[in-house]
């Protein structure tokens, strides 16, 4: 494979494995990450092999939609879209970080596997022909999220409660229905509108933010009531602040990749930042 080191980690889109990050939920709000290391090691050995497969998903994805994404303003700078990185070794990138995530699961059984094999099959779905279907492209994101976590409860023994499960799905449509809104606002100049964005219409996608913002607000104060603890309730300010930021990006069509929002707006990764810190504390102190 030809091409440099910092070329092939521009196709894995390593800043994207942040997402990842819900294969740890599970163990988690379980109370069970940071108990023992090799627990903990073996959760991120599970992390790095989701993000192996969804690294895959990536290349496979940049290669069908090379041509869309070569009109683009901004993916036409992806490595295989510039033609930094040949399709050949493309594909073989490819192949590597699907085989080697394959291996990483090995050691998780077959609930793992079942899960992350459904992840990369729901994914060549999508960029084969979901993607272009109003409305289902955003349900396959969602369901995306939701694999991932229930990956982690797989790999850590944990169970998913339905509050971990009802929480993901509302967040995940919320993030997927935002970046949508934002490609429709900041395209406005354009005479047409490029693939199933031609579709959506913002209004309703106006709506449907607010409506799962205020879900996904909700449904985090139960989850934080029904834990029992007046500490935790704690927490939800932040997740109150951190919805309520992502709707102001978007609104504003200053960011509306999920994480483009986290690492770029210094107010949503402080958030995210302090939110974690006092779950931990709450949690494992």
């Amino acid at each position: 494979m030809k091409g440099s080191f910092k070329t092939y980690l521009l196709a894995l889109r390593t800043q994207q494995w942040v997402k990842n990050l819900l294969v740890l939920a599970p163990p988690f709000f379980g109370d069970v990450l940071f108990v023992r290391l090799d627990f903990f090691l073996m959760m991120v050995q599970a992390f790095i092999s989701f993000s192996l497969a969804s690294s895959t998903v990536y290349i496979i994805n940049d290669i069908l939609d090379k041509p869309e994404d070569i009109a683009h303003p901004t993916k036409k700078f992806r490595p295989i879209a510039s033609d930094t990185l040949a399709n050949r070794s493309a594909i073989g990138l490819a192949c590597l970080t699907f085989i080697i995530s394959i291996l990483l699961s090995l050691s998780f059984g077959k609930p793992f596997i079942f899960f992350l094999m459904f992840y990369l099959l729901l994914n060549m779905a999508y960029s084969l022909f979901l993607q272009y279907i109003v409305f289902v492209d955003a349900v396959c994101i969602a369901i995306g999220f939701l694999l991932r976590v229930e990956a982690g409860g797989a790999a850590s023994s944990v169970n998913v409660s339905w509050w971990l499960t009802i929480m993901t799905m509302i967040l995940s449509l919320l993030l997927a229905f935002g970046k949508r809104r934002f490609e429709i606002g900041s395209q406005q100049g354009d005479n047409k509108l490029r693939g199933v964005l031609s579709r959506y219409r913002a209004v309703h996608l106006d709506w449907l933010m607010v409506f799962l913002g205020i879900a996904a607000i909700i449904s985090y104060s139960l989850y934080s009531f029904s834990r029992g603890t007046w500490d935790f309730l704690m927490t939800s300010p932040f997740v109150c602040f951190g919805v309520i930021r992502y709707l102001y990006l978007v609104k504003t069509l200053k960011m509306g990749d999920p994480t483009e929002s986290f690492f770029n707006d210094r107010w949503l990764l402080v958030c995210v930042l302090v939110w974690f810190l006092i779950t931990f504390l709450v949690i494992y102190i």
